[in-house]
């Protein structure tokens, strides 16, 4: 028997409705015969519960197949609001669906959205990394195939934006794919200590049917500063190698100097007699002869071993140019200038001596040791929005501004993509972000590199568009291409050119070897540092020259030692770091 508890029955079988009280009790009933409609659309028949119209229900249970029968939910098509059908083979649904869950396999799903979503960062937003960077790059929620652009890695500007690019990495050719990752492979080891931007562009990559696409992202991280040794080597003079040794002791292998936490060495750190670099505290130090009181305190006492500048803590770059000129970048971007001030080389409009550091106007100026040079009598300088300036003397039109008058305070070079700076004998060679380089002023020994001995006044372009790097001495000059290869031109009666003869040449002649990372060196003697870290030198060996003889080579020859990083110095004595 079947027991029904009900409070009302309306048209039980086309009879007049019986009124039953709360609760009672109807046994017996084995059919409701033809039907029985409780409310305006829900009937019960001997096949079940029917309604018609809207449904709404936690649970649907039972097939929906049937005939269309006055209009019960049992039927063979039923339409449900717009765009949804439910018949014999299940809920159809056509347009945008949002669901938070799909059950079963997904085979038959057409038309379904979907993102690429990074699931890591190498290294992570805002991270510190070590110098030497490999495997820069992202991991996916997806494998993913290379769509389009260029992923930049660039120096970060003083409000974290993308500034001077480092490198450009196609995604077809330059980014490494492996399944659900991509990483790029930077051509040099990082600076220590900078803030770098990297950006990934819309669309460099896409799932692997093409058809979805990333929507890219930027960040910046900072790479981690990196304590060195420093070494010198060469003619000691007035303390100049920092070796607390008399006048014309002499070194022709690597010497160290006290301590382990310096920074890395700037190109300019030396004119040959006095020297200055800075340690991972920020303090800046200074050794050697003290004219014009270039070693910043405030007297012109000499010293043979390191001696630290005032009391600041900030300090990113320092060193000494040529005719006395010091120089030093603090982290805040300002540029400051000491010594002797012959045409206005300080830069703050006069022409006075100073034995103390004296601020040049500007606060956006780049610690990066490529973007400041000195020559002689003229200074070259980089600012972080890409713009270079110079001041000093412009006897020979070095300045770059199309005339020979000196400035005692900058002066722009038109242009705002300039990478990399250097100087020779009152000229100056500077790369910019589209891989050209450009020079201007004395074209002595024909260091201007365009197969003349004419003086220029304003910037001519050194043929190529590959450059990355370029390295002045001061009658020698060098430049590093993208490929890693090394070229030279100018002065090479001793061999300084590293092409096997002692040839002068105003074009510049390819040094061997292709994995070549940073030149430095002086008048007549030249060093450079391979991306595995060996350390090579040619040129005059008269002063020493760093393998333990006093010869000339025309050939790149091997420092001992594995670990080098930077190299600078004028030829007189050499500035080397080592990794520790």
């Amino acid at each position: 028997m079947s027991e029904v508890r009900v409070n009302n029955i309306v048209d039980y079988g086309g009879k007049g409705a019986p009124t039953f009280d709360n609760g009672a009790v109807i046994s017996g009933v084995s059919s409701l015969g033809n039907q029985a409609k409780i409310g305006s659309n829900v009937t019960i028949t001997s096949g079940g519960i029917n309604v018609s119209g809207v449904t709404t229900a936690a649970t649907l249970s039972g097939n929906l197949t049937g005939d269309v029968n006055a209009g019960f939910l049992t039927a063979t098509s039923t339409v449900i609001g717009s765009g949804v059908t439910i018949n014999a083979g299940g809920l159809n649904i056509t347009g945008v669906m949002t669901a938070t869950t799909f059950k079963g396999d997904g085979a038959s799903l057409t038309g379904v959205a979907m993102t690429i979503t990074p699931l890591a960062y190498n290294p992570d937003v805002n991270d510190s990394i070590v110098t030497r960077a490999t495997g820069i790059g992202i991991t996916f929620d997806h494998r993913i195939i290379a769509g389009s652009g260029n992923i930049t890695l660039s120096i970060a500007t003083n409000v974290g934006a993308a500034g001077t690019v480092v490198e450009n990495f196609g995604v077809g050719s330059s980014v490494t794919i492996a399944g659900r990752s991509a990483s790029i492979d930077p051509t040099s080891d990082l600076d220590g200590d900078k803030v770098y931007h990297i950006n990934y562009p819309s669309g460099c990559f896409t799932n692997t049917s093409g058809d979805v696409s990333y929507v890219g992202t930027a960040y910046t991280f900072v790479s981690k500063p990196l304590a060195y040794s420093l070494w010198s080597w060469g003619r000691q003079y007035k303390g100049s190698l920092g070796q607390n040794q008399p006048d014309n002791a002499w070194y022709s292998s690597p010497v160290q100097i006290p301590g382990t936490n310096w920074g890395r060495v700037f190109p300019g750190a030396t004119d040959g007699n006095s020297n200055m670099n800075v340690k991972t505290d920020g303090t800046l130090w200074s050794w050697g002869y003290n004219a014009y009181g270039k070693l910043g305190q405030n007297s012109t006492v000499s010293y043979s071993s390191p001696v630290q500048v005032g009391s600041e803590t900030n300090w990113a770059l320092g060193g000494i140019g040529n005719a006395g000129i010091s120089l030093a970048i603090n982290t805040d971007g300002e540029l400051f200038g000491w010594g002797r001030n012959l045409y206005g080389m300080i830069g703050n409009n006069n022409t006075t001596t100073y034995s103390s550091p004296i601020q040049v106007p500007g606060t956006t100026w780049s610690s990066d040791y490529t973007k400041t040079a000195t020559l002689s009598h003229s200074v070259a300088s980089i600012k972080t929005d890409g713009t270079l300036w110079v001041w000093g003397s412009n006897a020979h039109g070095q300045l770059g501004i199309n005339d020979v008058a000196q400035r005692s305070s900058p002066v722009q070079i038109p242009g705002t993509t300039w990478s990399a700076v250097s100087g020779t004998y009152q000229a100056i060679l500077a790369t910019k972000t589209d891989g050209t380089m450009w020079g201007w002023g004395y074209n002595y020994r024909g260091t201007l590199g365009l197969n003349s001995l004419a003086k220029i006044s304003s910037p001519v372009q050194i043929p190529g568009t590959t450059w990355s790097t370029v390295g002045g001495t001061d009658q020698t000059v060098g430049g590093i291409k993208t490929d890693g290869t090394l070229w030279m031109w100018g002065l090479g009666g001793s061999g300084q050119l590293g092409d096997g003869s002692n040839t002068t040449r105003s074009s510049p002649v390819q040094v061997p070897g292709t994995t070549w990372k940073q030149l430095g060196g002086g008048a007549k003697a030249i060093q450079a540092v391979k991306t595995d870290g060996t350390l090579w030198t040619w040129g005059s060996g008269s002063y020493g020259s760093g393998v333990n003889d006093r010869s000339n080579y025309n050939s790149p020859v091997q420092v001992p030692g594995t670990s080098w990083a930077f190299a600078g110095g004028n030829g007189t004595d050499v500035f080397v770091n080592q990794e520790v």
